[in-house]
């Protein structure tokens, strides 16, 4: 994304409260996919136990184990991509945009097939800074609450829309990795953790932004990314 064509952004004042989510679907990975990269950020943990700059060193390495994750959810070799479906995709963005204001302060989104990427502001929402233990273990309260909330509203909404779908679905939506085509509604649509960090600064506040709304051309969904209908930023 070159500097002509980027969005204008509207940076934040503070960023005590500034969160980039991603949102999974249930099948999107492999159980084992996930298990390998807990099992990586427990090893940073006691590695870095008694480093002078162990929230550092633990906040790069949960980044370059995000690049993993969202490299192998671009590539989508796993379940079905049903947000790949428009009418699904718009269930997701309008929850999203209706709890702007109230669970939180929106900044950016942008709906993969397979996954959500979020930049929410929950300052307005917090009474005290995050505890550190609490972001190193990827279980902040205030954020959890959030995103299952958000999950529990919209399951029920997505899988009625995906049986009223049935047959009408076109199966070349879900055939870049899924060659069969047809959408499994089995099961839940969600996986109910998603990966996240808190965002430190302005510079990474503009690169996360950016990220966002980049991803839809690096999975090779579009060339330009102001083509992609399912992204948003505050300007």
């Amino acid at each position: 994304m070159n500097s002509a064509n980027s969005p204008t952004l509207v940076v934040p004042n503070s960023f005590s409260g500034i969160f980039f989510v991603t949102l999974r679907l249930w099948d999107a990975l492999p159980a084992s996919f996930g298990q390998n990269l807990a099992l990586q950020y427990y090893t940073k943990q006691v590695e870095f136990e008694h480093s002078p700059d162990r929230a550092k060193k633990l906040q790069h390495a949960r980044k370059r184990l995000f690049a993993r994750f969202d490299q192998a959810l671009d590539l989508e070799k796993y379940g079905h991509p049903k947000l790949r479906e428009p009418a699904l995709a718009q269930i997701v963005a309008d929850e999203i945009r209706r709890r702007d204001g109230s669970d939180y302060v929106l900044m950016a989104y942008s709906i993969l097939p397979n996954h959500v990427h979020l930049l929410l502001d929950l300052q307005n929402n917090l009474t005290e800074d995050p505890p550190l233990d609490d972001l190193e273990s990827f279980c902040f309260k205030p954020l959890r609450d959030i995103v299952a909330d958000f999950q529990n509203a919209t399951e029920v909404p997505l899988k009625k829309a995906l049986r009223q779908l049935g047959e009408h679905v076109d199966p070349s939506t879900f055939q870049k990795h899924n060659p069969n085509g047809g959408v499994k509604m089995e099961g839940k649509f969600w996986h109910e953790r998603s990966f996240d960090f808190r965002v430190q600064d302005a510079a990474e506040f503009e690169r996360v932004v950016r990220y966002i709304l980049q991803n839809p051309v690096k999975a090779e969904l579009v060339e330009d990314w102001k083509n992609w209908s399912f992204s948003y930023w505050k300007e």
